[in-house]
């Protein structure tokens, strides 16, 4: 082949790939930040006495116990999140000094998906400003309760949903900022959160933020 055929091949071969559009060059070899945020939360009640008859609370002064996942994906030069997985779990349902026994039904701890509306800009060489809130909570999904006590016979009741809205709350009501920092694996856990008239939020998590290829995180 002489060296002219050569030169005109290469050519060609630049002039195709200076027309590609600029997305598709980011997707075939563009970079992205992945955040990943892997933790629990624990409800605190402030005082039980002051739950007793309110709508959507069976258990009278039970504690719920969740934990999480979050997977947030961003353009590497910031903006908003192209892509996540999360989803938030039961952990623990305790009752403790309570008359009856509860037991909560296994399909309770199943994984439930949410989205986040999160944003993310560079903050330094190796730093991330991150914001996120809660846009949907799980889809309804009421948690049955078995609840046997000392006389009476045992009945099945249901939160109606809302022991996975409380979980929720945190992430609702609060719009969470975060530094991070590039390849470092993180231990946070903030002060309690005030929930409003009954209920403390006690988050904390494992946190990590890398640079991956974008075209492997579009979910």
């Amino acid at each position: 082949m002489s060296t002219a055929t050569i030169i005109t091949r290469w050519l060609l071969s630049l002039a195709l790939i200076l027309c590609l559009p600029a997305g598709a060059l980011a997707e075939a070899g563009g970079r992205c930040v992945r955040l990943q945020l892997e933790g629990t939360i624990d409800l605190e009640i402030k005082n039980p006495q002051d739950t007793r008859g309110q709508a959507g609370n069976a258990t009278k002064g039970c504690t719920t116990q969740g934990k999480f996942r979050i997977e947030l994906i961003f353009p590497e030069k910031g903006g908003q999140a192209s892509s996540q997985k999360n989803w938030v779990a039961f952990d623990g349902f305790d009752c403790t000094g309570a008359e009856c026994r509860h037991q909560v039904a296994s399909d309770a701890f199943k994984p439930r998906p949410f989205t986040l509306t999160a944003g993310m800009k560079p903050a330094g060489a190796f730093n991330y400003d991150v914001d996120f809130l809660l846009t949907r909570i799980p889809p309804p999904s009421p948690i049955k309760i078995n609840i046997a006590c000392p006389q009476g016979t045992p009945a099945e009741v249901s939160d109606y949903g809302a022991n996975y809205r409380q979980l929720m709350l945190p992430f609702q009501v609060n719009k969470m900022s975060l530094n991070c920092r590039l390849n470092q694996s993180l231990s946070k856990h903030p002060p309690a959160i005030d929930m409003g008239r009954f209920l403390n939020a006690d988050l904390q998590w494992q946190e990590l933020t890398t640079l991956v290829p974008c075209k492997n995180f579009q979910y």
